[in-house]
């Protein structure tokens, strides 16, 4: 019985970290086939060798000085953070009213903008272009940032109600016995509380900013705020001929931010994950 336990228990752990090969091999594969493809030089982009066998920096010199790619990457990394900042503004106060206050009227409000999320977005383009230019928000940064609220706000509020609601009932009547006004247990006891999963939102709804393609090329033109996804885009499709080696620099400069990010609030996501389990 003892061996055919530890057999099983093998077996199970042989599969599993076989099972895990599988998953990093389709993940990595991909990418390191990106990152080589940056440092080849334009007469071995359609090598079979794996590895380059000349390093080169010609296509990274290509990208940035010509193509001034880090501009785009700048107009990302301020369209995801000026539509995460935004978004938890409203969501957050929002969503701890749906969670924690009784009012007439509060579960259908509710499900109207939890509804929000079934919309098919691609038919607001038109509707938004046209609104934006006569309102003098087309082909700017605070039309993207208000343009993205459209799915991340209703995500954030369905999240975080669910978070506030599950927060014992007591947390603001012990604060307020101690001389807290309803905002202040709001502001000192709720927030701090709820840290970890803000902290996840805000990744997650910077990540819509960041790598959205549809409205910021619906959005903005070539002289306004384009995001480093649109540039892509174009890079790849937009000419005759395809620089690989820069489109693949290119795809490797939009990656490492959103990487980096993540490796920086892996902590706080741990806690959400701890706390909803």
């Amino acid at each position: 019985m003892a061996m055919y336990t530890q057999r099983s228990t093998l077996t199970q752990i042989v599969l599993g970290y076989g099972g895990l090969a599988v998953v990093l091999l389709i993940v990595l594969i991909p990418y390191s086939y990106i990152a080589l493809t940056a440092f080849k030089p334009a007469e071995e982009i359609f090598d079979v060798r794996w590895l380059p066998r000349v390093w080169s920096l010609d296509a990274w010199r290509y990208a940035i000085e010509f193509e001034q790619f880090h501009v785009y990457i700048y107009n990302s990394m301020i369209a995801g953070l000026g539509a995460a900042v935004l978004a938890l503004c409203v969501a957050v106060p929002g969503a701890y009213v749906f969670g924690r206050k009784q009012f007439r009227g509060k579960d259908v409000m509710f499900y109207i903008i939890v509804m929000a999320l079934l919309f098919p977005f691609v038919l607001l383009v038109v509707p938004f272009t046209i609104l934006w230019v006569k309102i003098g928000l087309y082909d700017t940064m605070p039309g993207l940032w208000l343009a993205y609220q459209v799915f991340i706000i209703p995500f954030a509020i369905w999240i975080l109600r669910a978070y506030f609601a599950e927060l014992p009932p007591f947390l603001e009547e012990c604060a307020m016995v101690y001389g807290c006004t309803a905002f202040k247990a709001f502001w000192r006891v709720m927030l701090p509380l709820a840290k970890p999963i803000i902290t996840s939102l805000m990744f997650l709804a910077f990540l819509v900013g960041w790598n959205d393609f549809l409205f910021s090329n619906m959005l903005t033109t070539g002289e306004g705020p384009r995001t480093a996804s649109v540039i892509i885009y174009v890079s790849a499709v937009g000419g005759e001929r395809v620089e690989w080696d820069v489109l693949m620099v290119m795809t490797l400069m939009a990656g490492i931010p959103p990487v980096l990010l993540y490796i920086l609030a892996q902590g706080q996501f741990l806690k959400t994950f701890a706390v909803r389990g």
